[in-house]
């Protein structure tokens, strides 16, 4: 997945414009953060409100794939809540995270790493929370992001 790829700043364009509350996470942040690996999705962390829902809903209509009503209303399940965004592009809409439960949202905002990409303002989980993040999920791909992120740390 590249960063600069068309796709990617079009539906960041939609989030912003429709004002969703959204962070990213995941394997796309530890690659802003700096790791060289490859990632298969695009994962985010939006606030868990109506009104968030609904411009979520209006953000994704707005990229051009239709309106869906049951975004306001669904459980989402990281991993298992997956939209097509593009060929390859595939989005995972999470609604709390294993470390960060959804009271933690405006904080984790409050302090995220805010990219510009591509003129989209795009907030990132900021690193010392990546890290605990990726801890909780324990997975081996995680792992290996911790190791990294921990030496990018180091380095600065």
């Amino acid at each position: 997945m590249d960063v600069l790829d068309n796709d990617l700043g079009e539906f960041w364009k939609a989030l912003i414009n429709n004002d969703v509350q959204f962070i990213m996470v995941g394997g796309f942040a530890s690659v802003l953060h700096g790791v060289s690996r490859m990632t298969q999705d695009l994962d985010i962390w939006i606030k868990d409100t109506r009104p968030n829902r609904i411009n979520l809903r209006k953000a994704i209509s707005d990229y051009g794939l239709g309106d869906f009503e049951q975004l306001e209303n669904m459980r989402f399940v990281a991993g298992w809540t997956t939209i097509f965004l593009a060929p390859g592009l595939e989005l995972d809409i999470m609604t709390e995270l294993k470390a960060f439960p959804q009271e933690e949202f405006d904080e984790c905002l409050s302090i995220a790493y805010k990219a510009d990409l591509m003129g989209n303002i795009v907030p990132f989980l900021h690193i010392n929370n990546l890290i605990i993040e990726k801890k909780a999920c324990s997975r081996p791909k995680d792992l290996l992001d911790v190791d990294e992120l921990e030496k990018i740390i180091k380095l600065s």
